[in-house]
């Protein structure tokens, strides 16, 4: 009668868990679904304040914390109010930081960079040294955790375009790295359907822009 009792409360928590993992899998996937279809700033708050709904349902996962820390990144850089921009991305990279307790990731990395970049479009003149320097360290820091991550020649490259030939930039150097970035994209396989995927796009049409 105990081992009876000890199985179907095995069965019982094995059930739960795949009930509850079912049920985060579906609410990420469905929150992808309208951060695809996100243009305004207003859109991408309401995907970031879901995001941040499922991460306090699933307070061991780092995603839902990387996932809304990127929307707000995402309507840092499509709001018009430039004096918004430095309390948004201080949200993102609050959520980056409390993702970054649960894990030490390259893909985090990758957003804390983009934040910097958000920081450096409020005024490029001034703020494109301090910032431009901590987004390439991050982004060193990312490709010597994983050198197979296009997001982070991406990156690179995104950076390089928006800087002065005289300082290392312009669209040759940017080139090269959009060209890494494609070839990394094309053999990038994600561990799990929750990952990053994000960028392959946009490299395309850098890359584009690049060789005219």
């Amino acid at each position: 009668m105990k081992k009876v009792l000890l199985f179907t409360v095995a069965l019982f928590l094995c059930t739960n868990l795949f009930s509850q993992s079912a049920q985060y899998v579906g609410a990420m996937k469905a929150h992808f679904l309208k951060m695809k279809e996100a243009k305004t700033p207003e859109s991408f708050q309401a995907i970031a304040n879901g995001f941040e709904r499922i991460a306090g349902a699933e307070k061991s996962e780092w995603l839902p914390k990387y996932y809304a820390a990127f929307c707000y990144v995402m309507q840092a850089m499509s709001t018009a109010d430039k004096d918004k921009v430095d309390a948004i991305i201080d949200q993102s990279e609050k959520l980056l930081e409390e993702a970054s307790i649960l894990s030490v990731n390259d893909e985090i990395m990758c957003v804390q960079s983009l934040c910097k970049s958000a920081r450096i479009g409020v005024d490029p003149m001034t703020r494109g040294m301090k910032y431009g320097m901590e987004s390439a360290k991050i982004l060193g820091q990312a490709k010597a955790l994983n050198p197979n991550n296009p997001r982070v020649y991406y990156l690179e490259g995104q950076s390089k375009y928006y800087t002065p030939e005289a300082y290392g930039g312009g669209k040759k150097a940017a080139k090269e790295l959009f060209e890494k970035a494609v070839a990394t994209y094309a053999v990038f396989k994600p561990a799990n359907e929750l990952m990053p995927t994000w960028g392959d796009e946009q490299t395309m049409k850098m890359l584009e822009e690049c060789s005219k």
